[in-house]
């Protein structure tokens, strides 16, 4: 039998692995846990706190004589999965007051308890306006962990400016934030792994719409399977070549 060369060798195992690249499943078939385009807001599903208001099919804040935050949350047990948003600011009520956060993960109902958010404040200079986003920690008696920060593109305006978000965990805690499909924010953390609640709060007027939660990684996805797949089908295949270069 005509020996195989190491030439050979390394060429069928790269082949091998290319094939497995190629018709391997990254990620598997989406499964929508909830949604919400703010059409109405139903009272049994959500619990809004101080000043909200629905306009043009979007959660928003209100401007008056007595600024006050607002607070919306409801039931939401997805830990592990994908979250998808759009905000969009049209008014900056004071810098005093310059805060925007979504509760992905949050296991109680209070607002000073455990929680995973993203968070935006307003970071100004030079070349214009831009956000300040974080990716932030709060376990109950611990100060609060920026696990990660960004800053965004300067624009003369944020105002209008919309913005579609999707963040992801993982089984492990790996976190990621994309904004408009670019990854911004990543991280690890586990030390938070399961939610009762999903929840917004501003005091400025964010319109908040289009949420759409999945119990599956929706954009960039796990590739820890895929790696350990490919290690195995690489093992395998060198075996068989080793096999066939004893005979």
């Amino acid at each position: 039998m005509k020996r195989v060369s190491n030439r050979q060798s390394l060429s069928i195992v790269l082949l091998a692995l290319l094939c497995f690249l190629t018709f391997a499943p990254i990620q598997s078939s989406a499964a929508l846990a909830w949604s919400e385009t703010f059409e109405e807001l139903n009272p049994d599903v959500w619990t809004t706190l101080l000043a909200c208001r629905l306009e043009d099919g979007a959660l928003r804040g209100v401007d008056g004589d007595h600024i006050s935050a607002v607070r919306a949350y409801r039931p939401s047990n997805i830990s592990v999965g994908t979250w998808k948003f759009d905000l969009t600011e049209f008014h900056d009520f004071g810098e005093e007051l310059d805060i925007c956060k979504i509760y992905f993960i949050k296991p109680e109902e209070s607002d000073y308890s455990s929680y995973y958010s993203l968070s935006l404040v307003h970071a100004g200079g030079e070349e214009g306006e831009r956000y300040s986003y974080t990716l932030e920690k709060y376990v109950e008696g611990i100060p609060k962990v920026i696990l990660d920060t960004y800053i965004g593109e300067a624009r003369p305006t944020m105002i209008g400016v919309l913005q579609q978000f999707a963040i992801t965990r993982t089984v492990n805690g790996q976190m990621a934030v994309f904004l408009n499909s670019s990854l911004i924010l990543s991280a690890v953390d586990n030390d938070i792994t399961s939610t009762e609640y999903f929840g917004f709060y501003t005091w400025d007027d964010w319109a908040f719409d289009n949420v759409y939660v999945y119990d599956t990684i929706e954009i960039g996805g796990d590739v820890t399977p895929l790696l350990i797949g490919a290690a195995a089908m690489a093992s395998i295949v060198v075996a068989g070549i080793v096999l066939i270069r004893r005979r």
